[in-house]
């Protein structure tokens, strides 16, 4: 017995040993295993314990973390000691996430969890939820991440554990980022920088305000971004962590990527690949080539690119990784549509999207049909109970009406009763209408899923007419195939603009018009020189039927100018686009100051006709001015449109 209380002061006193003693506590824990009496199960489980996490934790040792790990499973089912093996399930779940085996982290995890649920152990409760969150957020899936933080959350503020509630807010707010709620995600990271400035937290100040300034980028908002990035590199130095430092170089390599600099770019990257290329976490490797691979593809290092984005490739799939498989499929076609590769490029681009399909679930459709169908169902049941409940209040009221002539007491009781009886009909609505509002917003979930599905059909259409055009000897069948690649790529933005909306409102028109007629200038250079344009667009937001047509009919409109409207480009040469609701119509005039033509247009070209066909659905006329070496005037008048606000 005093033997034993001996040896538990000398674990103490191992385990207070810092960082930079390390080796020397490893091989002082090494000699204590050898030397503990067998039957002390507790003192030498804790010995293991801290053993395997000093391996663990460095990221560096892996393989003896699992070694000791397995010695100590072996140690616990000899004993029958269900903690041990319970805490040998954490070892293996936080080992396999260290090397980026995620699906098997997560099984051990669980099963930890399990046991910990089962004994009430509400600390190693919280223990496993961190690190499963953790794999949950490494594999993409932030729905589910986020739900385990809030769960953390929670616990954490009822037992008034600050340092872990600024941790775990952090984690949300970056999780909250990934789902493009940002607003939200600022919020929760100056919460938890406030936590840790109370706390004097140097390196979750350093973390919180990295992760504000890789929100900041996000938005395009570069100078609030460096002046974050500045402030968490200051405390990471401060605290003197690798991997902190690691992980900001990282950012300020993001940063500058994002503002088109990559040759500053890419020495941060190259940083931080050299330092995670002696680590064994295959996750980070992955990102870390996928970076580098991709900045070598906007500097034209095509062959460098090629080599950093296969390797990438190679250990995403391995792990499973579906964000880093996202990234790297997505320049490998950017690579090959540069290389003139066309067929390498659409192989991966269909392989980019079964990755997306995979991530958002095959079945997703047919879940937002039948929420569709239950909210219709609840919409018509809620109506009725409408109804109802205005019938129940004017037959209380008729009955109020009869019992006037009774006693002052008699009237008060009745009034009380039938308040209360309101109220908690008034309750009922509330709750009705919250179920309605959720429902609402599935239903727009599931729009903006269709648009997503059209969207990304039209992209293959389109990918296929230019890989059909690239292959093309004949000239005019090359300018029919582009022609036609064009009219697809505009209703491809319809969808594009209504996907990429928080709430499916509408098409906002300049938003539009702008986009379409920069994206048409960027694929016809007819000439050397560019024509200049200029845009009078009014912001009006519009609903498909309408945007897409009129979108179609400006193509045409845009390519027969700048296929024929100027003999040579020169500085004077302009095309204006004007567009504006004038009382019940839509006025969308395109004008140029080209060669211009005498008498009539000729009605056998496709685009003429396709013009003429798709006026006829918006019941819009369509005329022209032109003269001899004085330019042309279009004008489209549209009086068969939505306005959706």
């Amino acid at each position: 017995m005093k033997k034993s209380a001996i040896l538990l002061i000398i674990v103490s006193l191992i385990i207070q040993l810092g960082y930079s003693q390390n080796i020397r506590k490893n091989d002082s824990l090494k000699e204590l295993l050898v030397t503990i009496n067998p039957d002390s199960v507790v003192l030498k489980s804790k010995v293991y314990g801290e053993l395997i996490w000093s391996y663990a934790s460095t990221r560096i040792k892996l393989d003896s973390a699992r070694m000791y790990t397995d010695a100590y499973k072996e140690f616990a089912t000899k004993n029958n000691f269900e903690k041990g093996i319970a805490l040998t399930n954490f070892y293996y779940g936080v080992i396999n996430r260290f090397e980026g085996n995620y699906k098997e982290g997560i099984e051990h995890l669980d099963q930890f969890v399990d046991y910990a649920r089962k004994n009430k152990d509400s600390s190693q409760i919280c223990n496993g939820l961190f690190q499963i969150s953790t794999i949950q957020s490494n594999m993409g899936n932030y729905s589910e991440s986020l739900a385990t933080n809030y769960q953390l959350l929670k616990i954490y503020q009822s037992k008034k554990d600050k340092s872990s509630v600024a941790t775990h807010l952090q984690m949300i707010g970056n999780l909250l980022r990934k789902i493009g709620k940002t607003n939200e995600a600022i919020a929760v990271y100056h919460e938890a920088i406030e936590i840790e400035k109370e706390l004097d937290d140097k390196m979750g100040l350093a973390l919180n305000y990295a992760s504000l300034g890789n929100t900041y980028g996000e938005r395009k908002e570069y100078d609030q971004s460096e002046k974050y990035y500045s402030k968490a590199l200051d405390f990471a130095k401060e605290s003197n962590n690798l991997s902190g430092i690691t992980y900001i170089n990282e950012n300020l390599g993001n940063l500058f990527f994002e503002k088109g600099e990559f040759k500053k770019a890419l020495p941060y990257y190259l940083e931080v690949l050299n330092v995670r290329e002696s680590r064994p976490s295959k996750g980070e490797l992955a990102t870390s080539l996928y970076t580098v691979g991709k900045t070598n593809v906007s500097l034209g290092q095509y062959e460098k690119a090629e080599e950093y984005l296969l390797k990438s490739l190679a250990i995403a799939k391995e792990i499973d990784s579906k964000p880093i498989l996202l990234g790297v499929y997505d320049h490998l076609v950017k690579l090959n549509h540069k290389r003139n590769n066309f067929k390498e490029a659409f192989n991966y681009q269909s392989a980019h999207m079964v990755i997306i399909d995979s991530i958002k679930g095959k079945d997703r459709i047919n879940q937002m049909l039948e929420l569709n169908t239950k909210y219709e169902t609840e919409k018509k049941d809620s109506e009725l109970k409408l109804l109802k409940i205005e019938g129940e209040k004017i037959a209380q009221r008729n009955q109020l009406y009869l019992l006037l002539a009774l006693s002052g007491l008699i009237i008060a009781a009745l009034v009380g009763f039938f308040g209360y009886k309101n109220r908690q009909q008034t309750i009922k609505l509330a709750k009705q209408k919250k179920i309605l509002e959720l429902t609402l917003d599935d239903k727009n979930t599931l729009l903006k899923e269709v648009h997503h599905r059209v969207k990304n059909s039209f992209q293959i259409v389109s990918s296929l007419l230019y890989l059909q055009s690239e292959n093309m000897v004949d000239k005019e069948a090359k300018i029919a195939i582009k022609e036609a690649e064009n009219r697809v790529r505009s209703m491809v933005l319809v969808h594009q603009k209504l996907y990429n909306k928080e709430e499916i409102v509408g098409i906002d028109t300049k938003e539009y018009i702008t986009d379409l007629v920069k994206d048409i200038f960027d694929s016809h250079q007819i000439q050397n020189k560019s024509i200049s344009y200029e845009l009078d667009i009014e912001p009006l937001i519009l609903d498909v039927e309408t945007t897409t047509p009129m979108g179609l009919i400006l193509n045409e409109l845009i390519i027969n100018i700048l296929k024929h409207a100027f003999k040579e480009v020169t500085d004077a040469s302009k095309l204006n686009i004007h567009f504006s609701k004038v009382k019940d119509e839509l006025i969308l005039k395109v004008m140029d100051n080209g060669k211009g033509f005498e008498g009539e247009i000729e009605n056998t070209s496709f685009g003429i006709t396709l013009m003429k066909a798709l006026s006829k659905k918006l019941k819009a006329t369509l005329s022209y001015t032109s003269n001899y070496g004085q330019g042309t005037v279009v004008i489209l008048n549209i009086k068969k449109f939505h306005l959706m606000s």
